[in-house]
């Protein structure tokens, strides 16, 4: 299951079930607000009708859920498997009547327990306990694991290195993390992490999915290592970022500081800040890089440096959480410039239309002719 499909799934679960906190609540009802949960809260409530009574589907999609969310509890607690739900019209055209916003904060944590917590932007810090060690989740986004409060009288270090917890961000969602060590990790919409709840005497090691960037605590006694498909990374005390998405080319690992090793089951290389590495299927080549735009998206940015339109969609689509559908053959045209991430998904069409894309939303899908 997708990182968005947890993370969805989990606030319609957790509506349902009155386990919400306020501050999920919020999430709930935003995301709610533009449609984004109308797929999985209609599934929810159909698994929940007994098999007996018959289920009305209506025969167009319905846009207005706050009458059914307000109600849902109650008619499934009945029983009923009749639901009335108010419908509007539904918008055609060009654009969407529900503005589609840019990602935000957010991601699920799920602990060694198989216990699942929604990451977020929050009002004040929260601690989440886990196996003896203190979680503090932080205002703006990132997740601390706070070492000065782990009590491990009667827990030995090496069963809690050997428990690891992970970090998923959905579509639209991004996290910041800092690990037991003091590394700093950033998530990009569409990725995942996972690492111990305390580094091993000997190295410390991770695994990831998607694109992140690192700061890595330098530590010469415990090298520090990235595994992320066909490649293995291993640092000392560095910066860099990796992108591994499965639909992307290949994986690119661009390095700003110090220095890497990355090794793939045919060979192994060293880069120097200002390279980068693209590794397709194991075979590495070492390139220039344009450092800017490999972490462009960590300063809030889009950044397009000959960018093919087919790469520009790819990021976008993640971003902001929706589809995109090519109609003709894809265009082989080239963009530049810099964009901020912050912006609506409205405002950003119309700086490719002015730039002569021929480009359309209608509800949650990007049309790209040509």
């Amino acid at each position: 299951m997708k990182a968005e499909e947890k993370y969805y799934r989990k606030l319609v679960e957790g509506y349902l079930n009155k386990t919400l906190t306020k501050r999920e609540l919020t999430i709930f009802f935003d995301l709610l607000s533009k449609g984004v949960l109308d797929f999985y809260l209609e599934e929810d409530m159909v698994a929940n009708v007994p098999e007996s009574v018959a289920i009305i589907k209506p025969k167009r999609r319905l846009r207005s859920w706050y009458s059914l969310a307000a109600s849902v509890l109650l008619l499934i607690g009945l029983g009923l498997g009749f639901f009335y739900m108010k419908s509007t019209p539904v918008e055609t055209g060009q654009s969407t009547a529900r503005e589609v916003r840019p990602g935000g904060n957010q991601a699920i944590l799920t602990l060694s327990n198989g216990e699942q917590v929604i990451l977020d932007d929050l009002e004040q810090a929260e601690e989440i306990h886990e196996r003896n060690v203190s979680i503090v989740n932080n205002k703006s986004g990132s997740i601390q694991y706070d070492l000065s409060k782990i009590n491990i009288e009667g827990v030995e270090k090496a069963q809690l290195a050997k428990k690891f917890n992970t970090i998923e961000t959905p579509r639209g969602g991004t996290y910041q993390i800092i690990l037991p060590d003091g590394s700093k990790v950033w998530l990009n919409s569409l990725s995942k992490i996972k690492f111990p709840l305390v580094f091993s005497d000997t190295q410390r090691i991770v695994e990831m999915d998607g694109e992140a960037f690192f700061d890595i605590a330098e530590n010469r006694k415990q090298p520090f290592i990235v595994k992320s498909r066909n490649q293995e990374i291993e640092v000392l005390g560095t910066s860099f970022n990796v992108n591994s998405y499965n639909d992307e080319p290949f994986i690119r690992t661009t390095l700003l500081t110090g220095r890497i090793q990355l090794s793939s089951p045919y060979t192994s290389l060293q880069l120097t800040p200002g390279q980068e590495i693209l590794n397709n299927n194991g075979e590495l080549k070492v390139q220039s890089a344009d450092v800017e735009q490999a972490i462009a998206w960590k300063d809030g940015y889009f950044r397009f440096d000959k960018a093919d339109v087919s790469s520009l969609m790819r990021q976008i689509s993640r971003w902001y959480n929706v589809n995109v559908k090519f109609i003709g053959r894809v265009s082989e045209e080239r963009f530049v410039g810099k964009i901020k991430r912050s912006g609506s998904l409205d405002e950003l069409l119309k700086i490719f239309k002015d730039g002569g894309m021929d480009v359309s939303l209608t509800g949650r899908t990007i049309t790209v002719r040509n």
